[in-house]
């Protein structure tokens, strides 16, 4: 872990009960603006929740699982953990976040740390782990529920640990991007792997040992309630972000920002949720 990171995350505080989430944001903002998380748009303007939608993009895949207290989650690309605490307080259930990100993992710990002694509840349901999700330290069968939100790898290449990670007839839900139309120059993901179709993606989720419950081209949800919100975001806190990352963070905020929306609109890119059993 980055020993600044350590420095900053021992000076975190939560005044209170009162806006917990903003207060989180406010101290991930201190962390961009230093320097020691990665500030692009997407990151800065979507805080502890790093997937277009927020909390009710999280909420309704919850739902979709029937997510209950008795279950055992393990979130992959947990980021600094906020769907894992948002799991745990409106569900009881037990999450585990895992990401390769030390400093992630520490931030998430640090912020679960602070939500719990600020009176948030069942937050001792969440732990956080280092590694990546290829290789989880945890023994066969440890979950109920593999969950992941909006940095799932198009190539599929967690899905074999996944498969181990959950007992039969385990539920897994992510999030991804597909391509929703052929393109001469084929879109890739942030891993670099080409983009799959919906149809591509749920075939070869099947055929690595589950059967596909349901599967959604969530396109134009994610553009009306994640991308056109961050826009208005930036719009409306211009000023402050300018102050705090600087004239160049802003217009390249509204350029990556922008070609999004574009991508999203003209059917290259889109976003997808799979819903799927352990067979």
């Amino acid at each position: 872990m980055n020993a600044r990171v350590q420095d900053m995350i021992q000076g975190w505080r939560l005044t209170g009960q009162s806006q917990i989430r903003r207060q989180i944001e406010a101290l991930l903002e201190k962390a961009f603006a230093a320097g020691l998380l990665r500030a692009s748009a997407y990151a800065v303007l979507l805080g502890e929740q790093y997937h277009l939608g927020g909390e009710e993009d999280t909420r309704r895949m919850a739902e979709l699982l029937s997510i209950a207290a008795s279950d055992r989650v393990v979130d992959l690309a947990c980021y600094v953990g906020g769907p894992a605490r948002q799991l745990a307080r409106e569900y009881g259930c037990q999450v585990t976040g895992v990401d390769i990100s030390a400093d992630c993992i520490a931030i998430a710990e640090k912020l679960t740390q602070l939500c719990d002694m600020a009176g948030d509840k069942l937050l001792p349901n969440v732990q956080f782990i280092c590694c990546s999700a290829e290789a989880v330290p945890l023994p066969d069968e440890s979950f109920t529920v593999a969950w992941s939100q909006g940095s799932f790898p198009s190539d599929l290449r967690w899905m074999h640990e996944i498969r181990r990670l959950l007992v039969t007839n385990g539920r897994l839900a992510f999030t991804a991007c597909i391509a929703r139309k052929q393109t001469e120059e084929p879109a890739l993901d942030p891993f670099g792997a080409r983009l799959s179709s919906l149809d591509e993606m749920v075939a070869r989720v099947e055929a690595t040992g589950f059967r596909v419950t349901s599967a959604e081209d969530i396109s134009d949800w994610k553009l009306e309630h994640g991308w056109l919100p961050a826009r208005w975001k930036l719009e409306e806190n211009e000023a402050h972000y300018r102050n705090l990352l600087g004239e160049e963070w802003v217009k390249k905020a509204y350029q990556s920002i922008d070609e999004d929306i574009a991508a999203w609109r003209e059917g290259r890119m889109g976003n997808a949720r799979v819903v799927a059993v352990k067979r």
